[in-house]
């Protein structure tokens, strides 16, 4: 008769070696309740995005129960950039939960991030109660949006769309994200394997019943300012067309851009509704659109961060308003509470530690959900989340919040 497994059968935890890379690979996909597809190459694409030296595996002899990863990436703040480790392929079995497996994986990445020179990390979170207790905070939001073209009308554009193949797209599309993203908090840089493996590779799984890739780019006379990648679906209704246009991600270099890209995709033939899963907040097409009420949107969450270095983190971005304040953080999950001393002045902050009485006090958390210039700390001082003075809860916002909503382009 088999024993009950007890709290006691904690799998070995450590991280993970070459030849533990295809068993490591078939554990996610598991995890999330999916299986690993046979194509070929699939553990040597693995290999070129991963940093093995960041994935971490929890082994039952050679079975792996569960998985992390990190991937490094270059994270644009307002006014800057940081390193980000990029949390991701947190995944534990159902068998194996509620024995520690996931806290001490945690563990051993956040210190791991430190000891890498990370002052942040950061992920898409599956679930969202799960990651406040490990010190992440939200701190950018989208909207998934649908837009009916058969109801509403937008301004259309200046420039012209072409249609180019995935295998040209290489050529044209880094350049235009690269302006992009360093330009907008909560984006980061895509080496030239994420743009092969994850953005421009297309099996037939990852198309959820819709076309192959489509990627439009928008010309300014001959210069690349914008483009679109997206999906088509197919329906018909007593002999309508009802298709619909599924946006992957689109971008603009400037306003005209972004208005060409948009009367193209609200104007293909056979498709009355263009929906975008990950639409800005500060999208202006609100704005622009002659009947708001028929638009659809879904608030989503979506990057969430956890500061590790506060004086380097707050130090590395810009602010802009001028002021002083001192500010206490609690860090229950790596017992590292702390006070610091925020100093900005011509819109350049200093950060250090403090031995003064805070001025305010909040979780690592609600300070890392404020990292990227959003939410409002005054929101949160009302639901609870920082204490202090109202007076300077309200400098604290002042110098959090940017002007420009943080937006992050993709899940990792």
């Amino acid at each position: 008769m088999t024993q009950p497994r007890t709290l006691a059968d904690v799998p070995d935890i450590r991280f993970i070696t070459d030849d533990e890379v295809p068993a490591f690979h078939r554990a996610i996909p598991f995890g999330f309740g999916d299986d690993l597809t046979d194509e070929e190459g699939g553990h040597d694409r693995f290999r070129e995005l991963f940093p093995l030296e960041t994935c971490i595996g929890a082994f039952e002899g050679d079975r792996v129960v569960a998985t992390f990863g990190s991937f490094a990436f270059d994270l644009t703040v307002p006014g800057g950039s940081v390193p980000m480790a990029g949390t991701t392929v947190v995944t534990v079995q159902p068998t194996h939960r509620r024995r520690g497996v996931l806290s001490t994986m945690m563990r051993m990445h956040l210190d791991q991030a430190i000891e890498l020179g990370q002052p942040v990390a950061g992920l898409w979170a599956s679930e969202t109660p799960i990651y406040g207790r490990f010190g992440y905070g939200l701190a950018a939001h989208s909207h998934e949006l649908t837009v009916p073209t058969d109801r509403v009308s937008l301004p259309g554009g200046p420039d012209s769309v072409s249609l180019i193949d995935t295998e040209h797209a290489i050529d044209v599309l880094p350049d235009i994200y690269e302006r992009v993203q360093r330009a907008t908090p909560g984006m980061f840089g895509r080496s030239e394997s994420w743009w092969r493996h994850r953005r421009l590779r297309d099996p037939e799984h990852w198309r959820g019943g819709a076309s192959s890739l489509r990627i439009g780019v928008a010309y300014r006379e001959t210069a690349p300012v914008g483009y679109v990648a997206y999906r088509q679906k197919e329906k018909w209704g007593n002999g309508i067309p009802d298709g619909s246009v599924k946006v992957v991600e689109a971008f603009g270099l400037d306003d005209d851009a972004r208005r060409t890209l948009w009367s193209y995709l609200t104007g293909i033939d056979l498709f009355p509704s263009v929906t975008w899963w990950n639409a800005p907040s500060d999208n202006p097409l609100y704005e622009e659109v002659d009947n708001i009420r028929h638009l659809t949107t879904r608030h989503i969450d979506t990057l969430w961060l956890r500061i590790l270095d506060m004086p380097v983190a707050l130090s590395a971005r810009t602010y802009e308003e001028d002021g002083t304040i001192t500010i206490g953080v609690v860090d229950e999950f790596l017992d590292r509470d702390g006070v610091v001393r925020l100093d900005v002045r011509d819109g350049r902050g200093t950060c250090s530690p403090s031995t003064d009485e805070p001025d305010v006090t909040l979780s690592v958390s609600d300070l890392s959900s404020l990292y990227l210039g959003r939410p409002s700390a005054i929101a949160k001082g009302r639901a609870g989340r920082i204490s202090g003075d109202p007076s300077a809860v309200r400098t604290l916002d002042r110098l959090m919040r940017t002007a420009q909503a943080p937006f992050c382009a993709e899940v990792f």
